[in-house]
């Protein structure tokens, strides 16, 4: 490392080309696949959706965003960590946005951008890491189990018309398939056992249960484990200590480290309730009024997917966004549009590379107007991922439950989205493969319509291809590591400091 200031040689970069060794590799080496003759496919693969974009009138969006942060009480052993999850949802109304952008002067009235973002809610978890225990709960594993279940799952601020979100959680068990909650080669059920989805009917109770390992210490069970729904857990040999929960369904706690960081448990949780909750506010607004999702427009920061021990579920949510969809279209309303926007990633970083190739046409003519690429599997595995997909399989079959489109705007921004499938389950669609269904845009309806209008209608230039409502959910949910971070770890030091005191 060279001192401060002091300037580095302009030729100290000649003795490196000319070494041997370097020249060497330099002849050894190839390129990857050059696709400039492939050029003219891309632009074929190109749709002009101009014609479906459109004024709307009515609605509401709402973007929804979540940040995880683990607060290091001591990290000298025994480490000491608390865990934090903060989520956002902005709802922002069509008409009144639309008044705002509409005005005849560059200035807008304080009082109407205060207004805008008082529609906002956030919500915060906090969650026991290394080192935390409670009275109940003398292991910190058990404890953040504990946790996930009394104080996500069942907490007063996710209830909505006597629905929670532990309520929806079963719901969403009722749709997944027969699959072993352990994550290993499932053993039968019993005799007097039958299943729908994960639900075990056992002597008259509903359940689910649990086969190979135990989700207390990872410990082989001996027997299945059936836990019932009410009133959501049993205590393993009626020791309230080895307590099992309906929850433990998610797996999260498999990754959770009870002697250090626990990052990436954070994340996960975070990962899978960003899409519970979005699932269960629709659920819940439907339930209350089917009015209220009929002009419902959800925007999720990031694709539509949900990866790690949590994955399963997003074929849950799939089945029953489409059911919601579908009774909405019933009583004639179009219901929820939902869909995802990622801003980083392999498919964000190809749409760049491609951009004057989505700009101009073969001529160099420039395009006008809005345009989509459906991102094929055939087309993922040529250009963006190649030879990382089999022919054969649906990309994302294990985890997504939208579709890739990268959206250039009319003002040439580019959006890569994942519109939720319009199917309720991944199967040939009238004889149709799956994977060809996804990427018809016949199939999406008007679905593209309010895609593409809504980008339009909500793209600013304060970002890089941003869209206003996902950049106020990410400014109400992030927390900065610094000094918003550090406040807060100084915050929880403090008062587990004052409770150690006491003790």
């Amino acid at each position: 490392m060279p001192y401060s200031n002091e300037r580095a040689s302009a030729g100290g970069g000649f003795d490196v080309l000319n070494d041997p060794e370097v020249q060497r590799f330099i002849k050894s080496v190839q390129t990857v696949k050059d696709h400039s003759g492939k050029i003219d496919l891309i632009r074929q693969r190109l749709i002009d959706v101009t014609d479906r974009v459109r004024e709307l009138e009515e609605g509401v969006v709402m973007a929804s965003d979540a940040s995880p942060y683990e607060s290091v009480v001591r990290q000298d052993f025994p480490s000491v960590r608390v865990g934090v999850i903060k989520l956002s949802n902005v709802l922002i109304f069509v008409d009144q946005y639309k008044r705002l952008r509409d005005r005849n002067t560059a200035f807008v009235d304080p009082a109407d951008i205060a207004d805008l973002k008082k529609k906002s809610n956030q919500s915060k978890i906090i969650l026991p890491g290394a080192g935390i225990t409670h009275a109940d709960h003398p292991k910190t594993r058990s404890f953040f189990r504990a946790s996930v279940f009394e104080n996500v799952f069942h907490a007063e601020q996710f209830h909505c018309k006597g629905i929670s979100l532990y309520d929806t959680f079963i719901e969403l068990l009722r749709r997944t398939g027969k699959s072993d909650l352990s994550g290993e080669e499932p053993r039968p059920y019993g005799d007097d056992a039958k299943a729908i989805g994960s639900i075990v009917i056992k002597h008259g109770r509903e359940g689910i249960e649990f086969k190979n390992r135990s989700p207390v210490d990872g410990q082989q069970l001996k027997e299945n484990l059936f836990v019932p729904l009410d009133p959501g857990y049993v205590d393993i040999g009626g020791d309230p200590a080895q307590r099992v929960y309906v929850t433990d369904a998610l797996r999260i706690q498999e990754v959770f480290n009870e002697e250090g960081g626990n990052t990436e448990c954070f994340n996960r949780l975070m990962s899978v309730l960003e899409h519970l909750l979005v699932i269960h506010i629709i659920r819940c607004s439907f339930e209350s009024d089917p009015s209220i999702v009929a002009n419902m427009n959800v925007i999720i920061d990031g694709p539509l997917a949900i990866f790690g021990e949590g994955a399963r579920f997003h074929r849950s949510i799939m089945s029953l966004l489409h059911e919601i969809r579908q009774k909405c279209s019933d009583r004639n309303m179009r219901g929820p549009i939902v869909m995802g926007i990622s801003k980083t990633g392999k498919v964000v970083e190809h749409a760049q590379l491609i951009e004057n190739l989505l700009s101009r046409d073969s001529d160099d003519n420039p395009l006008e107007g809005t345009f989509v690429l459906p991102v094929s599997d055939e087309y993922r595995s040529t250009f963006i991922e190649p030879d990382k997909i089999e022919s054969s399989k649906n990309f994302g079959d294990e985890t997504y439950y939208g579709q890739t489109f990268i959206v250039r705007t009319s003002r040439r921004k580019l959006f890569d989205v994942t519109l939720a499938y319009p199917f309720p389950r991944k199967t040939s669609i009238r004889g149709t493969p799956f994977r060809d269904a996804k990427v018809d845009l016949d199939n999406y309806a008007d679905d593209i319509s309010h895609m593409v209008s809504i980008i339009e209608m909500m793209q600013t230039d304060l970002f890089q291809n941003a869209l206003i409502p996902v950049h106020l959910a990410h400014r109400y949910a992030s927390i900065a590591h610094s000094p918003g971070g550090k406040s807060l770890d100084r915050f929880i030091r403090e008062v587990l400091a004052s409770k150690q005191a006491t003790q």
